[in-house]
C-alpha cells in the first residue's frame, strides 16, 4: 500500500514484529514514555484514511496509565500551531481550529507529565527533550503515536544517536497505510532501536508499579 490508502489495515501482532537485534532489556527505573502527536486533529486524519484509531488510542491509553502507576515519566510532544507532517496534514479536508489541538482522551496530559512543542517532525529536534530524560536520568524511551514513518522514525534514530536506548511500541503507533507502518517498523529494527508491543511493555511497567519500596528504617539514622 502507499500513503494514503483508504483500505484500513489492523495493528501487527507480536509474531509480526521484526526481530530484534539490540540485546536491549526495558528497564521501568530507566524509562520515559514519549507520546507523539496524540492529537483531534491527527487521530481524525488517520480515522479519515481508515487506520486503526480504536487500536491506536487502547493501547497508547494502556501504556500511558501502566507508566504512571509504575512511576514512569510520561512525556507528551506535540507540533506548534498548523505545523507537522505536510503530507498527514494535507489528507484531511477538516480547516485548522482550535478543536483539533486537544488531546485524544486516553492520553490527555495529567499534572507531572511534561508536554513540549516541536517544529520538527523528530521531538529531539528544537526541544528539551533531551534534558528532560538527563534531568530525570533516564536513558531509555518508549516511543508511542504518530506517525510511524515520520515522528516516529525520526524520533527512534535521534535517541538512538544521543546515546539513547529506543523502544518502538508497535501497536502503539500508526500511519496512514500497513505499508508505512511496516517499513517504520523494519527500519528502526534495523538501525536503532527495538521494536516492541503494548502487552510486553505494560507487563514490564505493571512488574514495576506491583514491587514494593524499600522503606527507610528511621531507627538507623543518626541524631543530629
Amino acid at each position: 500500500m502507499t500513503p494514503g490508502s483508504i483500505f484500513p489495515y489492523v495493528m501487527p501482532t507480536p509474531v509480526m514484529l521484526p526481530d530484534d537485534t539490540t540485546g536491549w532489556a526495558l528497564d521501568p527505573a530507566r524509562t520515559a514514555l514519549v507520546v507523539l502527536n496524540l492529537q483531534r486533529r491527527f487521530v481524525r486524519t488517520l480515522e479519515e484514511q481508515g487506520g486503526p484509531v480504536l487500536q491506536l488510542l487502547a493501547n497508547s491509553g494502556r501504556l500511558v496509565s501502566a507508566a504512571r502507576a509504575a512511576n514512569v515519566p510520561v512525556i507528551h510532544s506535540v507540533p506548534a500551531g498548523e505545523r507537522g507532517a505536510a503530507l498527514y496534514v494535507r489528507q484531511s479536508d477538516a480547516p485548522y481550529d482550535g478543536e483539533g489541538e486537544v488531546f485524544a482522551t486516553p492520553v490527555e496530559p495529567h499534572i507531572g507529565d511534561t508536554v513540549l512543542t516541536t517544529r520538527k517532525h523528530s521531538a529531539f529536534a528544537r526541544t528539551r527533550l533531551d534534558g528532560r530524560l538527563r534531568e530525570l536520568n533516564r536513558d531509555q524511551v518508549v516511543i508511542a503515536g504518530l506517525f510511524a514513518r515520520v515522528g516516529v522514525l525520526m524520533t527512534a534514530a535521534d535517541a538512538w544517536v544521543q546515546d539513547l536506548e529506543p523502544f518502538v511500541v508497535a501497536d502503539a503507533i500508526a500511519d496512514l497505510s500497513a505499508g508505512g507502518h511496516e517499513f517504520a517498523l523494519e527500519w528502526v529494527a534495523d538501525t536503532c532501536g527495538a521494536v516492541t508491543s503494548t502487552e510486553d511493555v505494560v507487563g514490564a511497567f505493571d512488574i514495576a508499579a506491583s514491587t514494593p519500596r524499600a522503606v527507610p528504617d528511621l531507627s538507623l539514622r543518626p541524631v543530629l
